[in-house]
């Protein structure tokens, strides 16, 4: 018995010494830790040393958003380039947490953040490449096989949130179907952000360089609304539910528009995802027609202003796709899910957006209508050239990676730029898919 004893103890200190293994499949059970900091000669514990984000990455276009879960987790979110390689496209986009309410720098996001970019279904990521010219939207390349969870080809948020600290930038992958030659700009959108426009497409071989320097981690600039809130109560019987919109901004570019909006709860509503949200936060849903978006940010709708004649309204736009083998229909917009928990309370607030077509040359204000709720006039803001803002491409040739499933992609730091590529063994093991971008057509 002593000798067993023994031997217990043995086995436990040699796991304390060695560490252990893990599935990340279960994020929320196993989270790596950084160490405590040690404690001064004064008793004081030391602050953890602040680092200043490295500033010769290529950043094509970054964006802010803070979590709607209710963890309040501002976000900076970068794309950094989109990269042909053989057989595939990948683009390398990264994450940095700025803050986090009772945190600091250095600090774990808390277990329940939710980035809000999760994808339920084929692929893992809501991120997508936009070919405006072809009316084409790309998606993830998905594993073939249902065992393997049709996973998407990338660093899948579950496994790479573990490794996310307060003011540290995390680089990320994500593989698309190839390209047509010709292609030589995208558009990338990642849901609850208005897409980053006329990003170059390197050659395979080559990345971007660096033209402009950016300090991913400085503290967030964010901008003023560009809209009073506009107050409004849901219709009988569920009057007592109150909330109110807040238009950020409006965003115009050759290829679209976008409207970045913020929806608050003023009282607790903590039934909103049983019943349909309805206008003016989603258009009344069309009978007949299959929608993969359960809650579509979808409800405000573009009037341009000026120019002497009238223009059309501007809803927002769909992109094709399938539900169980059958063709259907999803939102280029947010859609209002699990991630937006913080809708249950009253002060509660989400961000979102939703893509529209292009507005007329020479357009500076909209009217933004929200049906049932009244107007609101907003400058028109240009979207920046993501091709200003890089360097031209350079040479480059690294290491690969290949998707594991015990451990797959984690992501890199900074450091590790140029990310290793996937290699292209693994591609016939995943689809590809094109979808076009419509606008919804009337209901049968």
């Amino acid at each position: 018995m002593a000798t067993r004893l023994l031997a217990v103890l043995g086995l436990a200190l040699a796991l304390l010494l060695c560490g252990c293994t893990y599935n990340h499949q279960e994020p929320g059970l196993f989270r790596v830790r950084t160490p405590s900091p040690s404690p001064s000669r004064t008793g004081v514990v030391a602050p953890p040393a602040v680092e200043r984000g490295r500033v010769d990455l290529p950043v094509a276009g970054e964006r802010l958003w803070t979590t709607g879960e209710g963890a309040d987790v501002t976000v900076r979110i970068a794309v950094h380039a989109v990269r042909r390689i053989p057989g595939a496209t990948v683009l390398d986009w990264s994450v940095t947490p700025l803050e986090a309410p009772g945190r600091s720098r250095g600090d774990e996001l808390p277990s329940q953040t939710n980035l809000g970019l999760s994808r339920l279904g084929d692929a893992d990521v809501n991120i997508w490449l936009l070919d405006p010219g072809a009316q084409h939207a790309y998606r993830t390349l998905t594993h073939r096989s249902r065992r393997e969870y049709n996973h998407c080809l990338c660093s899948p948020l579950w496994s790479v949130q573990p490794e996310l600290r307060l003011g540290q930038t995390r680089l990320l992958q994500a593989v698309y179907p190839p390209l047509p030659a010709g292609l030589g700009f995208l558009d990338v959108y990642l849901a609850n952000l208005a897409p980053v426009v006329h990003v170059p497409v390197t050659p395979v071989g080559q990345v971007p360089t660096t033209g402009q320097r950016v300090d991913l981690t400085r503290a967030p600039d964010p901008a003023p609304p560009a809209s009073r809130a506009v107050v409004f109560p849901y219709p009988a019987p569920q009057s007592s539910r109150v909330s109110s919109i807040t238009i950020d901004r409006v965003v115009g570019s050759p290829g679209g528009t976008a409207v970045e909006w913020t929806l608050r709860s003023l009282t607790d509503q903590s039934q909103y995802r049983l019943q349909p949200l309805g206008p003016p936060i989603s258009a009344t849903r069309p009978a007949g027609l299959e929608l993969t978006t359960g809650n579509p940010a979808n409800g405000p709708t573009l009037r341009p202003v000026g120019g002497g004649a009238a223009h059309r309204v501007l809803e927002a736009r769909w992109m094709t796709t399938r539900a169980t083998g059958r063709p259907a229909y999803e939102c280029l917009c947010s859609d209002i899910g699990l991630w937006a928990r913080a809708l249950n309370g009253s002060g509660g607030a989400v961000h979102l957006v939703g893509l529209y077509p292009a507005l007329p040359a020479g357009t500076r204000t909209v009217a933004v209508d929200l049906p049932g709720a009244g107007a609101v006039r907003v400058s028109v803001t240009a979207a920046p050239d993501a091709a200003r803002r890089l360097g031209p491409p350079a040479n480059h040739t690294g290491r690969t990676w290949l998707y594991s499933d015990n451990v797959p992609p984690q992501g890199w730091p900074p450091d590790d730029w140029p990310s290793p590529l996937p290699d292209e063994w693994q591609l016939p093991d995943y689809r590809a898919f094109v979808e076009d971008i419509v606008p919804l057509p009337p209901a049968p």
